[in-house]
């Protein structure tokens, strides 16, 4: 998630940034040059060392998480307009509507998992991150939380609806590639991916665009249905913008019956999919 800097930041935050941005440049130019030795002889669909967060999200793997989350709220999401926008923008894209079963992939704190509860008969909360995921278990009792390094470690199962809410921009390419296409497979028919990622820089391995035109790439390739593609303009850090997306895969017919030609019943994902209108 993106800082929000709309206020005058102190020279200590100032400090901070400047170390994180030095730490997970160094880092990715470390990486760089070993995941070509990685991917030697390999497709790109079955990178060596899978488990090395370091290594297929530089810069921002597992250790650098754990070190922003030894206390609570790292991004001051509480008081963050821009993060405050995001939730608002991702709750009415759904709606008001019920799903059965839903995985929000990098739930932190579980600050938007407290609105998606709202909409979810079950709620599976996923993170790189040890004390996000028990803070939001805490937080979100009716739902279930775990660390997970996703794409590795892909929960099982489908789903009726996927939120990516500012993190699927960690992911280093190919990594990027695998998940997006691990993340479409498991959309129920009817099912729905909604993504918002800040389009801006802050030492992030990828960007907003990349994710997005990813999605809609990898989203059409497999016959599903971008229903919104957007940019949201001015907002978060440096009002650098964002980009909103909504994926849904099409409800599939019903087979006939005794051979007749039925009329094709369609199947509802939870209550149904998201509304059309949102990225």
């Amino acid at each position: 998630m993106a800082e929000d800097q709309t206020a005058r930041p102190s020279p200590v935050a100032l400090a901070r940034r400047a170390a994180r941005l030095t730490l997970s440049a160094g880092v990715r130019a470390t990486a760089a040059p070993v995941r070509g030795l990685a991917r030697l002889g390999r497709d790109d669909a079955d990178p060596r060392w899978a488990g090395q967060t370091w290594l297929w999200q530089p810069g921002w793997g597992r250790r650098t998480h754990d070190r922003l989350y030894r206390h609570p709220d790292p991004y001051s999401i509480g008081l963050n307009p821009y993060e405050q926008q995001k939730y608002a923008a991702v709750m009415d894209a759904l709606s008001g509507r019920r799903f059965r079963r839903v995985l929000e992939v990098g739930c932190g704190e579980g600050d938007l998992s407290v609105r998606l509860a709202g909409h979810a008969d079950a709620l599976l909360g996923v993170d790189i991150c040890t004390a996000a995921v028990e803070r939001a278990a805490a937080r979100v009792p009716s739902g279930t939380f775990v660390r997970r390094t996703l794409p590795r470690e892909m929960p099982d199962g489908t789903f009726d609806l996927i939120v990516c809410s500012d993190v699927l921009y960690y992911w280093e390419p190919v990594t990027l590639r695998v998940g997006i296409a691990a993340l479409l497979d498991r959309l129920r028919p009817g099912g729905a991916l909604l993504a918002y990622h800040y389009r801006g820089d802050f030492g992030q391995v990828n960007n907003a665009d990349a994710v997005h035109d990813g999605l809609h790439a990898a989203g059409t390739a497999r016959g599903l249905d971008t229903r919104r593609q957007e940019t949201v303009e001015g907002v978060g850090p440096g009002a650098a913008g964002a980009r909103f997306s909504l994926v849904v895969r099409p409800v599939t017919a019903q087979p006939p019956v005794g051979g007749a030609a039925a009329v094709p019943q369609p199947r509802t994902a939870g209550t149904d999919a998201p509304a059309r209108p949102r990225s």
